[in-house]
C-alpha cells in the first residue's frame, strides 16, 4: 500500500512555482526619496548641451550656472557651437526654456528650478546675428516672467532665473527695452565705464589675455596678483566674475576660488561638483 505522506515530483514543483510568485503578507516596504543637492553657488557649466544630459544633469549635479550656445535659424533659436552642430530637434526651447518653466511651476511659490530657492543664471552666447536672436527671444520668455529677474520701468525685479546674453551682445537693443527679462555679459573692457550694474551684473573674460596665462601648471605669482585686481575692480562695481579659457585643473580652479572668482567654468562637472563642495566656503564646505 503506497504512503499516504508521499508527494510526488510534479507536486513539488507546483508548490515551488506558487511559493516563488506569492510573497508573505506583510507591510509594504517603502524607500525614502533622496534628498536633492543642495545649490553650488560657483559652479558653472561651461557648453552644457555637450553633456549626456543637458541642462537635468547639471541641476541634479547642483550647478547654478548654465551656458549655452545658440544661433538664430529661420524662426527658430538652435543650440550648438558650431553650424555643423545644430540639428532641428535641439532647439532653446525645447533643451532648456521648458524644462525650467516645468519646474518652475511645480516648485513652491517663490521658488524657482532649483529646490533650495537659489537662483539659476542661463549664459546664453549668441554666436551672430544678435539683435535677431534677441528679437526670436523675448516671446519665449514670457511665459517665464513671474520667475525671472527683470527689469520693469527701470526698477529692477529679482527673481529665480537670470538670463544673460553673450558673445555676439544685442546691447544697444537691450539696453533701449522699457521692460526687460535679460541682462548683457560684460567684457573688461566694460569696466570704469558707468554701464549700470542691472543691465551688466555679469563680467566674462578669457584668462590668457587677462592674466598672461592658460594655467598649465597653475597661477603663478604675477597671475594672482592680475586676478586679484581684475577681481577686486569687478566687485567694487557690484558685478561678478567669470573666465573661460583655463586649463581644467584643481590648482586653477583653487586660485579662482581663492581670489572668490564668482562662476567657476567647467567641462567636466561631474569633477568640479565634488571639488567645490570640499573645497569653496561657497559651496557648504
Amino acid at each position: 500500500m503506497e504512503d499516504s505522506t508521499r508527494i510526488d515530483r510534479r507536486t513539488l514543483i507546483a508548490i515551488g512555482a506558487m511559493t516563488a510568485v506569492s510573497p508573505l503578507p506583510g507591510p509594504a516596504v517603502s524607500f525614502p526619496t533622496p534628498a536633492p543637492p543642495s545649490s553650488l553657488p560657483t559652479a558653472h557649466a561651461h557648453n552644457d548641451y555637450r553633456q549626456p544630459r543637458p541642462l537635468i544633469g547639471a541641476l541634479d549635479l547642483g550647478f547654478t550656472s548654465i551656458e549655452i550656445d545658440v544661433f538664430p535659424v529661420d524662426d527658430r533659436i538652435l543650440v550648438g557651437h558650431d553650424l555643423e552642430e545644430l540639428r532641428p530637434d535641439r532647439d532653446l526651447g525645447s533643451m532648456y526654456l521648458d524644462p525650467i518653466l516645468s519646474r518652475c511651476r511645480e516648485a513652491d511659490p517663490g521658488r524657482g528650478p532649483l529646490p533650495d530657492g537659489h537662483r539659476l543664471t542661463l549664459l546664453i552666447d549668441i554666436k551672430r546675428h544678435g539683435t535677431r536672436t534677441l528679437e526670436l527671444l523675448l516671446p519665449m520668455l514670457v511665459p517665464l516672467k513671474p520667475w525671472l529677474r527683470r527689469v520693469e520701468n527701470g526698477v529692477l525685479v529679482d527673481g529665480p532665473v537670470e538670463v544673460i546674453l553673450s558673445g555676439s551682445r544685442p546691447t544697444r537693443a537691450v539696453r533701449a527695452l522699457t521692460d526687460r527679462p535679460v541682462f548683457i555679459d560684460g567684457r573688461i573692457s566694460d569696466l570704469e565705464r558707468g554701464i549700470p550694474t542691472q543691465l551688466m551684473p555679469l563680467v566674462s573674460a578669457s584668462m590668457q589675455p587677462t592674466l598672461g596665462t592658460f594655467g598649465l601648471t597653475g597661477l603663478d605669482e604675477e597671475a594672482r596678483t592680475r586676478l586679484a585686481t581684475v577681481t577686486d575692480r569687478t566687485h567694487e562695481e557690484g558685478r561678478r566674475l567669470r573666465f573661460w579659457g583655463h586649463v581644467e585643473s584643481r590648482s586653477v580652479w583653487k586660485a579662482l576660488v581663492d581670489a572668490r572668482v564668482d562662476h567657476i567654468g567647467t567641462d567636466l562637472p561631474r569633477s568640479l561638483a565634488p571639488w567645490l563642495r570640499r573645497n569653496d566656503p561657497r559651496c557648504g564646505a
